[in-house]
């Protein structure tokens, strides 16, 4: 080919991609500019695509005394985003041959108890252990956290005491950050080093990530930090926190190191391209089924692409990353105001890149291929597992949509497999009606499922609260719950908590509205004699026994 015409079609290649570009960034500029307040907290995000920057733009403020601008350098922090990094870790120590994914956590840990059935590192790999989430167990014994220190230590201790475990290791997914704080003990049992230390010199060193670590330690001075906000009552205010449990969180990082982090998902980093697979790579169910949840990342598709992602939640920010290795794509958003939902953003301007590179990105969707199915068979009463949470399942205008009790508007729902369903607004949203003997309903958010089963709701009327009015003690938790009644209704009353109004909901079982299960066990003589506490379907049958003593 002539040389004037390569370069001619070179310059128009530039030309488009450049136009293309400045499309995106004007684009997103529109869709994030509510955020653009120099007077609020905010958020920074980055966009990559494999060497290239195709967005980077920060709004906000970092801190709200000194004015200080959120930058592409702030330091947010990660929360659960961190886990991937715990995970590296001991990617790293299994190349060290120090460690190895079928070992017996009991190796590591003897303290803990011994089940019928042992958990293993891939178990708090992947979420499958069983193991309650601790932050609900501190909650359900009341727990203050303004007042109380608590570290990964406090976090064993607790685990320590529990009887029982949410599922079988290897069953099913059911998501607790007190697998990722295990795994960090695990990790400095090992290595003789400190979280932070470890994957520094192992991990983030190569990486260049120069400005990303595990908090390990108070009183730290962290440049660029950005302050973490609520909004109470009009007023942007900050939590001081002397709590300093770390591996499932406690991160902090910048929309710069973390894009370096997207490019190393991606699997540009060829030192580094075992520990993206590794990453990756999800276990088998014991049943034979693959879990979604992979290695401190959630494996899943979106539009037709794989997705590697994972969000975070906690005091004062949410952050989100999504990567999609086939298109060397990576979106980033680290926000420091809790009420910034990170991960619908991200998901924007996900869908925003897909549509401004249409040519440049395409690749053809791998869909299941299946017939529609009558929408009847899927409709009915569902209860969350471990959960007082309801989902209600129609019909209406030839769309199926859900009603969950936490929500206010139903959600029309768009079939793409069999006995499979997304949010027509959110694709990453995804329900599964294939039933097991375990549950009948997975609600999965980019990977992470939920659990439902049918339901038969109860009326209040015929019910004989004084049944349920009692004092009970849970050895677990170390925590007396005083049930009793109030105004026609049963009420629960716990250590810093108080008169929390309880609903039935199917026979025997009560709930708060608030993802929490009370279910009363009665003894031969048909008296309550115990109730089995479950909770935001992370916690399963925590025992209380009734003591002797009643509440008139």
């Amino acid at each position: 080919m002539n040389r004037k015409i390569v370069f001619v079609l070179f310059c128009t290649i530039v030309s488009n991609c450049i136009a293309a570009q400045k499309q995106l960034k004007e684009q997103l500029d529109e869709l994030l500019k509510v955020y653009d307040n120099s007077n609020a907290p905010g958020l920074s995000v980055k966009v990559i695509k494999a060497q290239d920057e195709l967005y980077s733009n920060s709004f906000g403020l970092a801190n709200l005394d000194y004015s200080i601008k959120n930058s592409d350098s702030t330091i947010f922090s990660l929360a659960s985003i961190g886990k991937q990094f715990t995970a590296s870790a001991i990617w790293a120590l299994i190349n060290e041959s120090k460690i190895a994914l079928e070992d017996d956590i009991r190796t590591y840990l003897p303290e803990f108890p011994k089940y019928k059935k042992p958990i293993k590192i891939k178990h708090l790999l992947n979420h499958t252990s069983g193991i309650r989430n601790y932050h609900t167990l501190m909650q359900l014994s009341g727990f203050d956290y303004h007042i109380t220190y608590y570290d990964n230590l406090t976090v064993l201790e607790l685990a320590c005491k529990q009887k029982g475990l949410n599922n079988v290791p290897g069953d099913k997914v059911t998501y607790s950050n007190t697998n990722y704080n295990l795994l960090a003990l695990i990790v400095e049992r090992v290595s003789g080093h400190n979280l932070n230390d470890y994957i520094y010199n192992n991990i983030l060193k190569p990486l260049k990530m120069n400005y990303t670590f595990v908090r390990v330690s108070h009183g730290k001075t962290i440049k660029n930090k950005a302050i973490g906000y609520q909004k109470r009552n009009g007023e942007f205010v900050y939590n001081v926190t002397n709590q300093l449990s770390y591996g499932a969180g406690n991160m902090g990082s910048s929309i710069k190191d973390m894009g370096i982090w997207m490019q190393m998902l991606n699997g540009q980093i060829s030192e580094f391209i075992g520990l993206a697979k590794f990453l990756k790579t999800t276990e088998v169910f014991n049943n034979g089924t693959k879990a979604n949840y992979a290695r401190g990342i959630m494996v899943d598709t979106y539009k037709g692409y794989n997705t590697a992602s994972h969000g975070g939640f906690g005091f004062g920010g949410r952050s989100k990353l999504i990567a999609l290795p086939e298109l060397k794509l990576g979106i980033i958003v680290l926000s420091n105001l809790q009420s910034i939902n990170a991960s619908s953003i991200a998901y924007q301007i996900l869908d925003k890149v897909l549509e401004s590179y249409p040519k440049k990105l395409k690749i053809e969707a791998v869909t299941e291929s299946f017939k529609p199915q009558d929408l009847n068979m899927f409709i009915g009463e569902y209860k969350e597992i471990n959960s007082d949470m309801t989902m209600t399942i129609f019909v209406e205008n030839d769309t199926l949509k859900s009603l969950g009790s936490l929500g206010n508007t139903a959600t029309p729902l768009e079939q793409f497999a069999k006995n499979k369903f997304h949010r027509i607004q959110s694709q990453n949203v995804k329900y599964d009606f294939t039933r097991s003997a375990k549950h009948d309903l997975s609600i999965s958010f980019a990977g992470t499922p939920f659990y439902f089963k049918h339901a038969e709701f109860v009326d209040a009327e015929p019910i004989v609260l004084s049944d349920f009015a009692g004092i009970f003690y849970s050895e677990e938790l170390d925590a007396t719950y005083h049930l009793s009644i109030e105004n026609d209704s049963l009420q629960l009353s716990y250590k810093n908590n108080e008169a929390i109004k309880l609903k039935p909901i199917q026979c025997d079982e009560f709930g708060n509205g608030q993802r929490t299960l009370y279910h009363f066990v009665r003894n031969d003589k048909g008296a309550i004699s115990e109730m089995l506490l479950s909770c935001e379907g992370t916690i399963k049958d925590i025992i209380f026994k009734k003591k002797d003593e009643t509440i008139n």
